[in-house]
């Protein structure tokens, strides 16, 4: 092989692996931030960035027909079949009874196979809290503890650095899932169907009943369920790692929605007892 050839082969591979992300990151969509309110209406506020990520693993299976040339066109129809199979959308009528049934039965075969847990991915934010005004009316043991809370929450801080590795390797998760032997046999499976799709409205076409010639065995279905519930494990696995919960943050927010709550009492209970005090220096003077 001479080097002309190996550059050329280097230059496609290039070629094939930037189109391979492209395609994934193109999947994957922006779900939103998360906003953490206070239970006294809104005096926690949260820092948000658009971190949240959500994807149907099964997109992998018709996305790149985008990158397929016009010129395959069989290929293209395939993954046109594919996209109906799982999407529920598949048109089953037929000129010939029998094909038509054929088509229903290629239909439910997609239709109840396990489904499969979203990918997601949702970077955790560090709570900020507001400052808690102090007033006039307050009391001396209020003012304390308003200003004790402040020094607390005001300077809160978490370290989400471990988190937030695991979180970015949500690429590298859809990557393994997408090179696995299960995501294959999947693949697979959902490609043998969508074949016969074609066989069915070919002969249909032509007025030919269907011969069954390349319909799914049972063990061919019974491996691909196998296969989409150790999938299903490894999605679940993968989520644990890039939907993270923060017990330190989650404390942190309880204990300051506590404090609001109970400066709020305080100072009802003050209220009432200066007016009582009032009251009882009017009843003297009277």
């Amino acid at each position: 092989m001479n080097f002309l050839m190996i550059e050329k082969i280097k230059l496609v591979l290039k070629l094939v692996l930037k189109l391979f992300l492209f395609c994934i990151k193109d999947m994957i969509s922006t779900i939103g931030t998360t906003t953490i309110q206070a239970t006294n209406g809104g005096t926690l506020s949260t820092t948000t960035a658009p971190n949240s990520l959500v994807m149907n693993p099964t997109s992998m299976l018709v996305e790149m027909k985008s990158f397929i040339p016009s010129s395959y066109t069989f290929e293209t129809e395939i993954q046109k079949i594919k996209q109906e199979l799982l999407t529920s959308n598949l048109d089953c009528s037929a000129k010939d009874e029998t094909n038509e049934q054929y088509l229903y039965e290629m239909e439910d075969l997609i239709d109840h196979l396990p489904k499969l847990p979203e990918i997601q991915q949702q970077k955790l934010t560090i709570p900020e809290f507001d400052e808690i005004e102090v007033k006039a009316t307050d009391s001396v043991e209020i003012k304390k503890f308003i200003r004790k809370v402040n020094y607390e929450f005001l300077g809160f801080h978490c370290n989400h650095k471990v988190m937030d590795k695991n979180c970015d390797m949500v690429y590298k998760n859809i990557s393994d899932l997408y090179k696995s032997e299960e995501f294959k046999t999947y693949d697979n499976f959902v490609s043998l169907v969508a074949k016969c799709v074609w066989q069915i409205r070919d002969k249909d076409r032509r007025g030919k009943v269907w011969n069954e010639q390349i319909k799914p065995a049972a063990f061919e279905l019974k491996k691909t369920i196998d296969a989409l519930v150790v999938l299903a494990g490894f999605i679940s696995m993968y989520n644990a790692k890039t939907m993270p919960q923060c017990s330190k943050c989650k404390a942190a927010i309880r204990k300051y929605n506590y404090s609001v709550k109970e400066i709020e009492r305080m100072r009802n209970d003050y209220a009432d007892l200066k007016k009582e005090a009032e009251k009882l220096a009017e009843d003297k003077m009277d």
